[in-house]
């Protein structure tokens, strides 16, 4: 009988041991996933978009107003300029955006990307095509979206360059 019950003993040592484990195991990953959605991805890290895949991007302000760019160096600067944008672990509630851009691709698809850039602190764009997450531009990439913006500025809201 002593034998029988020293052998439940370990199988339930060796149950709780393992379970211990995976319990760690899932803590790591849980701290790590933590660690990962706190800013440290970015918005071109799982993108496999590249700048010759863009044949132009179609700008839309709140207003309806309508603009594109179609020079390969400006489409160049706006995909490294959002490149760097971190992801936001909050879901922010805001205003509705200032703007739309799509990427219109050479395969005939767009890929729609909101922002929010007519005041100062305001640095943010969702790319729904992925999810509803929110990403913040470097004030860099800003100044550069909004740069590439004064080639169409004519048919844009002047709000942007105040």
């Amino acid at each position: 009988m002593n034998g029988m019950h020293g052998w439940k003993v370990r199988m339930r040592v060796a149950v709780v041991t393992a379970l211990f484990g995976i319990g760690l195991l899932s803590a790591c990953n849980y701290e790590a996933g933590i660690d990962f959605a706190a800013g440290k991805r970015t918005w071109g890290q799982p993108q496999q978009l590249r700048a010759e895949d863009i044949t132009s991007l179609l700008i839309t302000d709140s207003s309806g107003n309508t603009g594109s760019i179609v020079s390969r160096d400006a489409i160049g600067q706006f995909l490294e300029a959002i490149q760097e944008a971190t992801a936001e672990t909050a879901k922010l509630d805001i205003r509705p955006p200032d703007m739309s851009i799509a990427l219109s691709l050479k395969d005939g698809r767009e890929h729609l990307l909101y922002f929010w850039l007519a005041q100062n602190n305001d640095r943010l764009f969702v790319d729904l095509g992925r999810s509803a997450e929110y990403y913040t531009l470097t004030a860099e990439g800003k100044k550069v979206i909004l740069h590439l913006l004064d080639e169409t500025r004519k048919s844009l809201n002047s709000r942007f360059y105040a």
